[in-house]
């Protein structure tokens, strides 16, 4: 989005449950991992490990939930219903919003296959339940990816906190008590497991720590125009803040109305169906309203000089509209934008 008031409360609201989300995936893994070694104890029954596994798992899905609907209703980075269930066919960060989604969609087949267990066999359970075990490293990896607050402080610890609790239970998994595994399985599962930690690390200081992660990660250009008000690099754009990409050529169309002296013309970005522009002049004033909205959000409201062409500033930005009418009464046009002079 090109944001005019930049993120909104429902934005907050999706960070947050993703990462609460996140918190609670890890300790379903744990316990996992710890059931997996018939863990219990006199004070603590292995069937209460298993019903807290399966009420956290249930609860992990109330925030996915929540995390998804936020992110949806939200305009800010026009998340459809349709990115949510389809993989990487967002227009925000799709590679890592994507994987966010096969990770929720894993643990829905986690969930659903854990509560017919007794309908659909033990083995198929037993399948579907170790592929399913890979929705947590998704996870990690969507949240690196996609978060905008993988550079604060809280959320660095946070993660680090996950991804170190996991690696803990493994590593009781295979050398404790009544849990070791044989020897060879055991020397695959730590090499396997500290190689993945590496190239996570790896990954998170070349990548998402990294100045220049927003653009890289797929964000699109007109949110990426918000930075001017911002650090670079994926951290949050600040409320309050107008701004259109600079350098764009876009090819416009729509239509013309007019109710008494008021000519309404309203045109689509060819380019991004999403962002709107609305062209109001009353009589035969030089001067009329130039008004931009993304996904229903107004991000630019300001008068504009109409004379040839429409000529108006939003923020830091001047913007060029050109129009013609065509043979069947629709409306053609592009708008050129530039660095507006200071």
């Amino acid at each position: 989005m090109i944001g005019a008031a930049g993120p909104t409360p429902l934005w907050y609201a999706a960070r947050s449950t993703g990462y609460v989300s996140l918190y609670l995936l890890t300790a379903v893994l744990v316990l996992g991992i710890l059931t997996s070694m018939r863990w219990a104890g006199r004070d603590w029954p292995r069937f209460l490990s298993q019903a807290v596994h399966r009420n956290l798992s249930l609860l992990v899905l109330v925030f996915l939930l929540i995390h998804i609907l936020a992110s949806i209703i939200d305009p800010f980075a026009g998340i459809t219903v349709l990115n949510t269930v389809a993989p990487f066919t967002g227009s925000y960060r799709p590679v890592w919003l994507g994987l966010g989604v096969v990770s929720m969609e894993l643990l829905v087949a986690l969930v659903v296959t854990s509560l017919l267990r007794h309908r659909i066999g033990f083995r198929a359970w037993r399948l579907i339940h170790w592929a399913a075990y890979a929705c947590w490293p998704l996870a990690i990896l969507h949240t690196l990816g996609t978060g905008t607050d993988v550079k604060a402080v809280w959320a660095g610890v946070s993660t680090l906190a996950c991804v170190g609790a996991v690696v803990l239970a493994i590593a009781w998994r295979l050398f404790g008590g009544e849990g070791r595994v044989a020897l060879p399985l055991r020397l695959t599962a730590v090499t396997v497991t500290a190689a993945a930690t590496i190239a996570l690390f790896g990954f998170a200081a070349a990548g998402p720590l990294h100045s220049g992660w927003a653009r890289a990660a797929g964000t699109p250009d007109r949110l990426l125009a918000l930075s001017s008000g911002t650090a670079q690099g994926g951290s949050t754009p600040a409320p309050g803040v107008v701004a259109l990409p600079v350098g764009v050529t876009d090819q416009l169309s729509g239509t013309i109305t007019q109710a008494g002296d008021t000519v309404k013309v309203t045109l689509t970005d060819a380019r991004d169906s999403n962002l709107s522009i609305l062209i109001t002049v009353v009589g035969n004033s030089t001067t009329g309203n130039l008004t931009v909205t993304e996904s229903g959000a107004v991000v630019c409201n300001v008068p504009a000089s109409v004379s040839q062409d429409l000529r108006a500033t939003c923020g830091t930005t001047s913007v060029d509209i050109s129009v013609s009418q065509q043979a069947d009464g629709t409306i053609a046009g592009q708008m050129v934008t530039q660095s507006a002079p200071q």
